[in-house]
């Protein structure tokens, strides 16, 4: 069997590729285009544990209920990354204000 049969049997090999390999489907998603800030991106690289917890808690819940289990991209493009992300405090977010307002101790040297 050639791989073009191969790849050709399996249909639409990129949706199969994110499904696969669900780091490939949640690197790629909506915080980690052009538009996001870097703060938010570093914010949301750290966070790549806590929701594949969380989609695999929705699985759960859906076989629970029998109902239609989202796949993990859809997962994805249902979350609301700029809600969730602005709701956070900003030390949360990794901020910090330190370089505008520094120490008493280092500005009276």
């Amino acid at each position: 069997m050639a791989w073009e049969d191969f790849l050709s049997g399996i249909g639409d090999f990129d949706a199969y590729q994110l499904e696969a390999t669900p780091a490939f489907a949640y690197f790629s998603a909506a915080p980690f285009q052009d538009a996001s800030s870097p703060a938010q991106r570093r914010y949301w690289e750290g966070q790549y544990g806590n929701v594949s917890n969380q989609y695999a808690g929705a699985l759960g819940s859906a076989l629970r209920t029998g109902g239609q289990a989202p796949s993990f991209t859809q997962f994805l493009e249902d979350m609301p990354w700029t809600e969730r992300y602005t709701s956070l405090s900003p030390s949360m977010r990794g901020e910090s204000y330190r370089r505008y307002a520094p120490t008493t101790r280092y500005a009276y040297r």
